[in-house]
């Protein structure tokens, strides 16, 4: 369930990858305009990154990407809807973008895999009970995706957190894109 959190790239004409990227889960503030917002940091290379946060730039605006110590300028190649692609102006490196630790996603992966295998062999005490029986709604959905968004983004203000919490954290954000898709899907069902 994990690998959902790096989505698999869209292929944009104005933006051709040239190197690999580093996925990370990184809060960071990215200024444009005389505004700062603060950011999530998706993956990197040291030619630019996918970004997404509540209020982003449209394409075209150049902006300046910092967290703690290190900052970079760039300019937004693509935007989405709660998303952009930059690419930076200088060459950056990546890892002094990583959280205290500097842990790479290798690191995350094996995590994940020993969390799963000592979950899978740890006994269940509690018992699942259903949901109640009323109609979930898109403001529900939302609103709990919201809710964990918030959760998330102050634990990652914490690099204590983010290094010992890392793939928990990761977890938290699997589960708010997917809160938004379900949301997404149910509110394209309702106007067919």
């Amino acid at each position: 369930m994990l690998s959902a959190a790096y989505e698999l790239p869209i292929e944009r004409p104005d933006c051709k990858r040239l190197e690999t990227r580093t996925n990370m889960f990184v809060m960071a503030n990215l200024s444009f305009g005389g505004r700062s917002s603060r950011v999530k940091v998706r993956n990197m290379s040291s030619g630019g990154a996918l970004i997404d946060g509540p209020v982003l730039p449209t394409a075209g605006t150049p902006c300046r990407l910092f967290r703690e110590d290190v900052s970079i300028e760039a300019d937004v190649v693509w935007a989405t809807a709660g998303r952009i692609g930059v690419k930076f102006r200088n060459r950056a490196r990546v890892d002094a973008w990583l959280p205290a630790g500097r842990r790479t996603q290798t690191d995350v992966d094996q995590s994940v895999v020993t969390a799963k295998a000592e979950h899978a062999n740890a006994p269940h005490s509690h018992t699942i009970r259903p949901l109640a029986p009323t109609l979930l709604t898109n403001i529900d959905i939302n609103s709990t995706a919201d809710a964990l968004a918030a959760l998330a983004a102050e634990l990652a203000d914490d690099p204590a957190v983010v290094t010992r919490y890392m793939t928990k954290l990761q977890t938290l954000d699997v589960s708010v894109q997917m809160l938004r898709r379900l949301a997404e899907l149910m509110q394209s069902i309702d106007r067919s």
